[in-house]
């Protein structure tokens, strides 16, 4: 689970949560402060029951008290069968339907859920990854995505738009690097009629058509100097001018951009720090292999195969899982799409690292030694220890807790397992 729900009103009572309240007045704002900063919390709220100044004088309370705890907890606040209202503020929502309040949260749970699902994996980065999610839920300003190429920016940015305040705005994404710099500037701008020869009808740029929208940017390092400036002045302004035009045209639109550059230098610095106020890395596949199982399958139950990752031959499973994968998931994509074409992978090696590695801790091993008085044995003794604790705290979380089955791959009796749990202060 990437996120706990607390239902708090009559109504709601019999919904799927964490724990549930017949009123505000039985949630004691202890029990939030303590009830953990594992999972983000999510409180919905059958607000129809209260009066305005209620609820207004307890958010204000339940606001400080995150705000000085720094818990992950965020509030929906739910009005049934009233007219359509959305009021959004940094840790609450409310929000009202002609529908009953126990619809609104199956509709937000089910939204949630949906969106969380198109992100494939367990693994220990894709689950802090799907719970920052959960907490962006509530932001509303941009954002920059970085990894390498084929790593899902895309996918994500359209998850991010999907889970936003502007969930039910216009999403438009670009890529740009894929059109050409004497083109992207009436793309994203639009123009007046007759700004320059051809022009003989009037254009909507993309930044108009996301208003009060997304607008996703791809690539965003790829973009000329000029034309960043202008995104800069959107930001500032919150106003642009069209190819042509002599007045600027106002507009309301929430910038995700993506660069698989870390430290793009053909970047403005303002324009990055004014994009970047929340910035997510995707991790690349080669960091994640325990996911590609998990890929694997999802990719075929979508196409209808019967077949799993573990039903493959092992030379097969092998390659799959020992491939450095410099295309990511793309192009993991692409061998799955191979494998059930021609039934094998082929024009492929696999590229092993771990005698690169294991030169590199050899020499980091003497640098030690050298710098530190570090004997090769205790080098050793703390690297075992290190890869011990990455292991059972990965496996343990994958494995749901269960001891048996993590004893068995670790080779070592469950008694040994718990102690080793303790030692090293894991949950």
């Amino acid at each position: 689970m990437n996120y706990r729900a607390i239902m708090i009103g009559e109504e709601l009572k019999e919904l799927d949560a964490f724990n549930c309240f017949s009123s505000i007045y039985e949630l004691d704002f202890d029990y939030l402060v303590n009830v953990g900063k594992d999972l983000p919390t999510l409180l919905f709220i059958d607000g129809a029951s209260y009066d305005e100044k209620v609820l207004q004088d307890w958010l204000y309370a339940f606001t400080n008290i995150i705000l000085i705890n720094n818990n992950p907890i965020r509030a929906f606040i739910l009005k049934g069968y009233s007219e359509e209202i959305h009021l959004f503020k940094g840790y609450y929502r409310i929000v009202g339907s002609p529908r009953s309040s126990r619809q609104l949260v199956q509709e937000i749970i089910k939204r949630i859920d949906s969106q969380l699902s198109r992100i494939v994996g367990e693994s220990k980065k894709i689950v802090e990854l799907k719970k920052m999610l959960v907490l962006s839920m509530f932001y509303d300003g941009s954002v920059m995505i970085l990894g390498e190429t084929g790593t899902g920016k895309n996918l994500l940015a359209e998850v991010m738009a999907e889970l936003s305040p502007r969930w039910d705005r216009p999403f438009y994404s670009m890529n740009c690097a894929a059109i050409p710099d004497t083109l992207l500037e009436s793309e994203l701008f639009g123009y007046k009629k007759g700004a320059f020869t051809g022009a003989n009808t009037e254009k909507a740029g993309l930044i108009e058509l996301a208003n009060t929208g997304t607008l996703f940017l791809d690539e965003i390092g790829d973009m000329p100097m000029n034309l960043q400036a202008k995104i800069l002045s959107i930001t500032e302004n919150r106003e642009y001018f069209k190819i042509g035009a002599t007045r600027p045209k106002k507009v309301d639109v929430r910038f995700v951009t993506a660069t698989n550059r870390t430290d793009d230098t053909a970047l403005r610095n303002d324009l990055r720090f004014r994009l970047s106020a929340i910035k997510v890395e995707l991790p690349p596949l080669r960091e994640r292999r325990g996911d590609i199982p998990i890929i694997f399958d999802n990719v075929l139950r979508e196409k209808g195969y019967l077949l799993t990752f573990e039903s493959l031959p092992k030379e097969l499973k092998e390659i799959f899982l020992e491939y450095d994968y410099p295309g990511n998931i793309r192009e993991l994509l692409n061998m799955i799409e191979e494998y059930l074409a021609v039934n094998a992978v082929v024009c492929m090696t696999t590229t092993k690292n771990l005698e690169e590695l294991t030169r590199l801790l050899a020499e980091e091993a003497k640098i030690k030694y050298i710098t530190k008085g570090l004997t090769y044995k205790e080098f050793l003794n703390d690297l075992h220890r290190r890869i011990t604790k990455e292991l059972l705290e990965q496996r343990t979380e994958s494995l749901k807790n269960d001891i048996n089955l993590v004893s068995k791959e670790f080779g070592l009796t469950p008694r040994r397992i718990r102690d080793l749990i303790g030692e090293f202060g894991l949950k």
